[in-house]
């Protein structure tokens, strides 16, 4: 970040820049000095420039022609620019103003008109500098498929995407509380104290909502960050939203599949080990010892795969508990 405010000062008259910096370097700016408008567009290649003071009378290129060819160019196209003009004539300032001038410094030059125009100037351009970069950075955001909100301390929300207005049915977020509308109308995978907890910086959570009319729910995972300064104050509370609808739905028809598949296992490795509890006690005539020790083996390998099968079926079913309790 800059200390100072650079300012491009553009004259083919020396002494003229000289007075520019005698009044303004005390005040704190930072003076690029160009001696022809060739020079001041190379400048401005090189140099990050936040205000120009353009002479309007100047040979080979005049001020009106380096102005307009600032605006022609997007990298330039916004700094401001003062003329710095000994000319009356309204045609001339017309024509300024049509190439896109900010405002006018009659020569000779006065400090007081000087200092305040510049310093006007300057911080309505950060202004709309600001403005513009929320609203590149809003458009961005508006793009991105997650949901995104900024709630204050209140959970109250400052701003927010396209996205998450969607995923919630949000019409207006003016004035709206995110938590209150969350517990309200959607199941969350946590209990409201435990989102409210702001001593965790940063969880989370599953929200579903199941709309009337429509078979198939819609999943959000959800993380929850705690923004603070660092005097350790809440500044915000910023939600994401991600639509993991898919993800979810594939990992029920896996769990679905593992639980089908236990139970099938289930019932041939029962009636395998039925018979092997049968052969062994002599149900089936007498065993040799070579055959016993045979049979025992294949009983103790059944009686581990029934074990494994049993803890598949109670993964499947507690998974499918806590997926349940998610809706």
């Amino acid at each position: 970040m800059k200390d100072k405010p650079v300012i491009l000062a553009v004259d083919d008259q020396l002494q003229n820049i000289e007075l520019l910096e005698a009044y303004l370097v005390p005040q704190g700016y930072e003076i690029v000095r160009a001696s022809s408008g060739e020079e001041a567009l190379l400048k401005l290649v090189h140099d990050q420039i936040d205000l120009i003071l353009l002479d309007i009378m100047m040979p080979k290129m005049s001020g009106l022609e380096v102005l307009e060819r600032l605006r022609a160019d997007k990298t330039t196209k916004a700094i401001p620019v003062v003329m710095v003009t000994a000319l009356k004539e309204t045609e001339d300032k017309i024509r300024a103003l049509e190439a896109g001038c900010d405002d006018f410094i009659s020569k000779p030059v006065d400090k007081i008109e000087l200092l305040a125009r510049v310093k006007s100037i300057l911080k309505i351009s950060h202004y709309l500098r600001q403005l513009n970069e929320k609203e590149k950075f809003k458009a961005v955001v508006d793009k991105i498929s997650d949901g995104i909100a900024i709630c204050g301390p209140d959970y109250i929300i400052k701003d927010s995407n396209t996205a998450i207005l969607k995923y919630l049915n949000i019409t207006d977020p003016a004035n709206v509380n995110l938590v209150e509308t969350l517990f309200k109308d959607y199941s969350v995978s946590i209990n409201k104290e435990a989102l409210m907890d702001l001593t965790i910086a940063h969880k989370t959570f599953d929200i579903v909502r199941q709309d009337p009319g429509t078979a198939e729910p819609l999943y959000l995972e959800t993380s929850l960050d705690v923004i603070k300064n660092s005097a350790g104050e809440l500044l915000s509370i910023v939600f994401i939203l991600r639509d993991v609808t898919a993800a979810r739905k594939e990992e029920l028809l896996k769990q679905d599949s593992l639980a089908l598949i236990s139970h099938q296992l289930s019932m041939p490795l029962g009636v395998i080990s039925g018979n092997i509890s049968l052969l062994l006690g002599g149900s089936y005539g007498p065993l040799n010892e070579e055959q016993k020790k045979a049979i025992d083996a294949v009983s103790k390998q059944t009686t581990l795969l029934i074990s494994m099968v049993e803890k598949l079926l109670g993964f499947t079913i507690v998974c499918s508990h806590s997926s349940k309790e998610n809706l």
